[in-house]
């Protein structure tokens, strides 16, 4: 009898640690089409730091299945890939966390994700990204059709490539939105990789509401410090001093040329930039009109080539300071990320207004010399 108890004692251990083990599994099966039978796919981790993919497992399809199973972990971004000559062929990305994941292959290439939280999260967030995403693969192969008959001309090829790009923003907007609602979430983070790129401007939300968690990671670690250089330069901050050269190449600070009583229009430009050059018979008009009212300009080119600099200043009959971002400090600080791009400072160092050009330009100049005098 005490053996019996004490095998039934033991039974029910061993039942107690094989349940539990269970929990503590995830497995990820899919069927996606059987023209990748024989393939090897491979289960791979997104490494955050470095931000690539690691392989962990990979496994053989059969009839288009394939089955892994790990050990259940925090939730983390993970891709599954097919290589073909050492170029992914297939790839999905996905949750690995503690639970069942399916992923099941669609006609259109994509695939549908579903079996725990955040991949239930991720694929309806997929949903809307597969709609763009499908219609601009849809433009890639017309163009490429095109190509091939002999069809493709440049009016044809621009006006496919403007379509193309209009659904390629909305496409990164839609991750944008995501993201700010599920940041605090692995679904969440796994598409910052997608908005990184954004104008920070777009993304000034993302550090508001990142909890603990979500700082930690690097790529929202990047848009922190982005955002936060972007916020020291918005309208109401007081101006960011930066070390750049002069016409004689010699260093000068732009603290020189602030809090002296005047309006002060920073233009960032380039000899180089079309549309730059453009704005300068404009530019010039303003400030020859608004120069003897405290109207300054401050022009900050973003180029190497000094020659061409100093030639284009010349050709433009620009007669007002001149400056040089060789290292491109100013640039940096005041988060230039297109040129031209404008700052405009009261007399007391604060920006008042940015990237205003023409008639909001000289209105917002007009309107504040009169309010100071």
């Amino acid at each position: 009898m005490k053996n019996l108890v004490l095998y039934s004692f033991y039974t029910i251990i061993i039942a107690w640690c094989c349940a539990s083990c269970a929990k503590n599994v995830t497995t990820v099966e899919g069927n996606i089409g059987s023209e990748w039978s024989g393939k090897t796919i491979y289960l791979q981790l997104i490494n955050e730091e470095k931000m690539i993919p690691e392989i962990i497992d990979s496994t053989t399809i059969h009839e288009g299945h394939f089955f892994f199973e790990q050990q259940a972990r925090e939730p983390q971004t993970a891709l599954l890939s097919i290589v073909d000559q050492h170029k992914a062929v297939w790839t999905s990305q996905f949750i690995l966390e503690k639970g069942d994941i399916k992923i099941i292959g669609n006609e259109q290439g994509g695939v549908r994700i579903s079996g725990t939280p955040n991949n239930e999260l991720l694929q309806e967030y997929l949903n809307h990204w597969y709609v763009p995403f499908n219609k601009m693969k849809q433009i890639s192969n017309e163009v490429s059709r095109l190509e091939k008959v002999g069809q493709l001309t440049s009016a044809v090829y621009d006006s496919l490539d403007r379509i193309s790009s209009g659904y390629m923003r909305e496409m990164r907007l839609l991750a944008l939105e995501f993201v700010k609602e599920n940041i605090n979430t692995p679904a969440g983070r796994s598409q910052v990789m997608e908005i990184v790129g954004l104008p920070e401007r777009l993304l000034v939300e993302i550090p508001e509401k990142a909890d603990s968690v979500s700082l930690r990671h690097p790529l929202v670690r990047q848009i922190v410090k982005r955002v936060n250089t972007y916020n020291a330069v918005a309208v109401g901050k007081t101006y960011q001093d930066a070390i750049v050269l002069d016409v004689q190449n010699q260093e000068a600070h732009l603290s020189d040329y602030m809090g002296q009583g005047k309006y002060v229009l920073i233009d960032f430009w380039a000899s180089w930039c079309k549309p730059c050059c453009a704005e300068m018979p404009e530019l010039k008009r303003l400030y020859d009109q608004y120069k003897q009212q405290g109207f300054e300009i401050i022009g900050i080119s973003l180029e190497q080539d000094k020659d061409s600099w100093k030639a284009k200043i010349e050709e433009l009959q620009m007669d007002w300071l001149q400056l040089l971002d060789v290292k491109e400090e100013a640039a940096r600080k005041y988060v230039v990320g297109a040129i031209p791009h404008t700052v405009l400072i009261d007399p007391s160092g604060v920006i008042i207004a940015k990237n205003l050009r023409g008639k909001e330009l000289e209105e917002k100049i007009a309107q504040s010399i009169k309010s100071n005098d």
